[in-house]
């Protein structure tokens, strides 16, 4: 198939964390979904079911929040049948194993949030090129993010994401999803100066943490800005052709579109 498109701005910004990750491992994965926008025609079964356990732990965080009270086994069982009927590939028995960590997860939350000042849960945060806060949705976003869940206590704002990997490290990738988190937190909530960051595998039920102070961030800015700086200059104005694709047993084990990779297919 002939792919007559080219890179455009539009096509790189705005710019997430695994946005900027895609782009950096394969320019034809990225093509395919960012520029052709293509629509998977496989997707991995633990992509599935991390959304799944996301979606469970989004639902029954926000149902504590609301009504103050320790969540109830049973509204997890609701919330995985939910999903299913979203996603008819999802395996709700898989689902169900996370329960034990989500109940503990959530009900320890409640807890640690009694005195705070600042609760907050799936908030979409964006900048622009100059790092002022704008809607998440606008024209002109340069970087954005989703932040599963935040509280504050005295002038530190914590900030929790939620893995379901296998793996228990706790890498600089890992590390450098947090900074651009707390980056966005640090342009929205300017009121804190310290950010705690929080990795919560929900699979094992651990909790990892990394505290950035006001002078991390700015530093981790300035290094963030040339690397996108220099993808946009890898892609903007180049055709598929003139793509450099990145084959490995590791990119091509993972990629939704190997149907249509010319790479793959030979």
């Amino acid at each position: 198939m002939e792919y007559k498109k080219q890179v455009e701005l539009g096509h790189l910004r705005p710019w997430s964390f695994s946005k900027v990750q895609k782009a950096k491992k394969c320019q034809y994965e990225f093509f395919f979904r960012y520029v052709e926008k293509l629509e998977p025609k496989e997707r991995a079964d633990f992509l599935i079911l991390g959304s799944g356990v996301h979606y469970v732990l989004e639902n029954a965080l926000n149902r504590v929040l609301k009504e103050g009270k320790p969540l109830r086994k049973e509204l997890l069982f609701e919330y995985a049948e939910d999903f299913k009927k979203e996603e008819p590939l999802a395996d709700v028995n898989s689902i169900k194993t996370f329960f034990p960590n989500i109940v503990k997860f959530v009900n320890g939350q409640l807890r640690r949030i009694e005195n705070t000042s600042f609760v907050a849960s799936e908030i979409e945060l964006a900048v622009d090129s100059s790092f002022s806060t704008v809607d998440y949705s606008s024209r002109n976003v340069f970087l954005r993010g989703k932040l599963d869940f935040l509280f504050s206590n005295g002038d530190t704002l914590y900030i929790i994401d939620h893995k379901t990997n296998r793996s228990w490290e706790f890498n600089n990738k890992i590390k450098t999803q947090l900074r651009w988190y707390a980056l966005l937190a640090s342009a929205k909530f300017p009121q804190f100066n310290r950010f705690a960051l929080e990795v919560h595998n929900v699979r094992y039920g651990t909790i990892k943490r990394i505290i950035f102070t006001k002078r991390d961030l700015e530093a981790f800015k300035v290094k963030l800005i040339p690397l996108i700086e220099v993808i946009e200059r890898d892609f903007i104005g180049k055709g598929f052709s003139e793509l450099q694709p990145q084959p490995s047993e590791f990119n091509c084990r993972w990629c939704e579109y190997r149907d249509v990779c010319p790479i793959y297919r030979e």
